[in-house]
């Protein structure tokens, strides 16, 4: 699976097989917090809430990190980010 945004570029960590569904969700399990979508905001947030005591459910539709975190080339400010292909061309 090839992920384009803008057409110009391919995520290369999202060239990769989609995981399998599964419906492995207990109706009777109880849960403290269910967060929408495995990017690093959902991830992030599971991990803070797990360690202060909640239990928690993360549902996401594609692969975790897929969205809009797995577009990214996880620069935090986004004026000196690089091109994947510049990034490819530097480190390979």
């Amino acid at each position: 699976m090839n992920v384009q945004r803008d057409g110009a570029t391919i995520s290369p960590w999202q060239n990769i097989e989609k995981l399998p569904i599964t419906n492995a969700i207990s109706q009777q399990s109880k849960y403290d917090v269910i967060i929408i979508g495995a990017g690093i905001t959902g991830i992030t947030t599971a991990l803070l809430l797990q360690k202060a005591g909640k239990k928690c459910l993360v549902l996401e539709a594609g692969n975790i990190g897929f969205g809009t975190t797995g577009g990214t080339t996880a620069h935090i400010n986004t004026f000196f980010d690089s091109t994947y292909p510049e990034i490819d061309s530097d480190f390979s």
